[in-house]
């Protein structure tokens, strides 16, 4: 059987460990690794930690070697390590060039538009939840930046509507020949 590890706190370091243990800012995982190492200088065993906070004793070994080979810098939370995204800032400004031009862009033809560009494959449902991260909103058959347009835009869309409409002026008003 291994030795018990003995931890030895300056008392800098047991008033840090304290805050750490109590800040409701600092991350739960933190507080808690900071109130291990607190127990375990208190002459607390691993076993008997594990037992108190309900953690399997690997757990707590885990985190008091942390301690004893980093110090304070080791009970900091860091995230695990996952994939890398495959959603890139190129390919998000890529998007946005797109969705400038004067077309109508699905999520499914922007899929393929990335696939076809960074040869990468992603489902119509992720774009469409990228777009919305990067501000676009679902109108229509497009996606448009969210807000109210400024006058210019609305003057512009009244002129093509009436554009639309076949000029809506001039006439006898019936629109049928009698």
């Amino acid at each position: 059987m291994a030795a018990p590890l003995r931890i030895q706190l300056t008392p800098e370091e047991d008033r840090l460990l304290l805050e750490l243990s109590l800040d409701p800012r600092t991350h739960k995982k933190t507080r808690l690794w900071a109130m291990m190492v607190r127990l375990a200088a208190e002459g607390w065993t691993a076993p008997k930690i594990a037992q108190h906070f309900h953690k399997d004793r690997t757990t707590v070994y885990l985190v008091l070697r942390r301690f004893v080979r980093e110090g304070l810098q080791g009970l900091a939370y860091r995230k695990p390590p996952g994939a890398p995204r495959k959603f890139t800032p190129e390919m998000a400004a890529f998007v946005e060039e797109r969705l400038a031009e004067d077309r109508v862009w699905t999520a499914p033809q922007l899929a393929a538009a990335l696939a076809e560009r960074f040869g990468v494959r992603l489902a119509p449902k992720v774009v469409a939840r990228h777009l919305r991260a990067m501000g676009y909103v679902w109108r229509r058959t497009r996606y448009v930046p969210p807000g109210k347009p400024t006058e210019e835009e609305v003057k512009a869309f009244a002129e093509e509507e009436e554009e639309a409409k076949g000029g809506g002026g001039g006439g006898d008003g019936g629109g049928v020949p009698g």
